[in-house]
C-alpha cells in the first residue's frame, strides 16, 4: 500500500513538472492519471533485496553528472570541429552482479551518456553490448563501465555483492 502511495505521488508530482504550472487543476489532473495507470498496470516486485545507501548513491550521481559533463564536451567538439575522429565499436563488456535492477540501472546510464549506447544485456551474470563513438580501446570501455558498476552496487546492492564484487 506505502509504494502504490508513493507511486501516485511521484506521478502527480511529475505530471505537474511536466506541465509547468502549479494548479489545483494539474494536481488532480495528475491524481486522475496517476490512479488510472495503477488500476492499469499494478506495480509488482522485481524480487530485489536491494539496499539503499544514501551517500553512496549521491556519489554515484556526482560521478553520473560529471561523466555526462565530460562526455557531453567530447561529443560537442566532435560536432563543431570539420575533422572526423570516430573510431566507432561495439564492446562486450561482463558484469560481476546477478542483479537484473542493477544490471537495467548500468545499461541506462551508460545509453544516458553522450557518445554511448547499451544495445542489448544478454546473459547471467549480464553482459552488456555497448556501442561506442570514441574507442581508444576496449580496455578503456570496460574500465569505464566497471567503475561504473562498482559505484551502482556500493549505492544499491546487498551486503554480499557490494563487498564481493567491488572493482577498483
Amino acid at each position: 500500500m506505502r509504494e502504490r502511495l508513493l507511486s501516485l505521488v511521484w506521478m502527480t508530482s511529475v505530471w505537474v513538472a511536466l506541465w509547468g504550472d502549479i494548479s489545483v487543476a494539474n494536481a488532480l489532473g495528475g491524481l486522475l492519471v496517476g490512479s488510472v495507470i495503477l488500476v492499469l498496470v499494478p506495480p509488482r516486485s522485481l524480487g530485489s533485496d536491494l539496499t539503499l545507501r544514501p551517500f553512496a548513491a549521491l556519489h554515484l550521481v556526482l560521478y553520473f553528472f560529471w561523466e555526462l559533463i565530460v562526455a557531453s564536451a567530447i561529443v560537442t567538439w566532435q560536432v563543431v570541429t570539420p575533422i572526423n575522429r570516430l573510431n566507432q565499436a561495439v564492446v562486450a563488456v561482463p558484469l560481476r552482479t546477478e542483479s537484473r535492477v542493477l544490471a537495467a540501472l548500468i545499461g541506462n546510464m551508460i545509453s544516458l551518456t553522450p557518445g554511448t549506447l547499451t544495445l542489448e544485456v544478454l546473459g547471467s551474470p549480464p553482459v552488456l553490448y555497448v556501442h561506442v563513438l570514441h574507442l581508444r580501446n576496449d580496455d578503456q570501455i570496460q574500465v569505464s563501465v566497471h567503475r561504473l558498476e562498482s559505484l551502482a552496487l556500493r549505492a544499491f546492492g546487498t551486503d554480499v555483492t557490494s563487498q564481493d564484487l567491488l572493482y577498483e
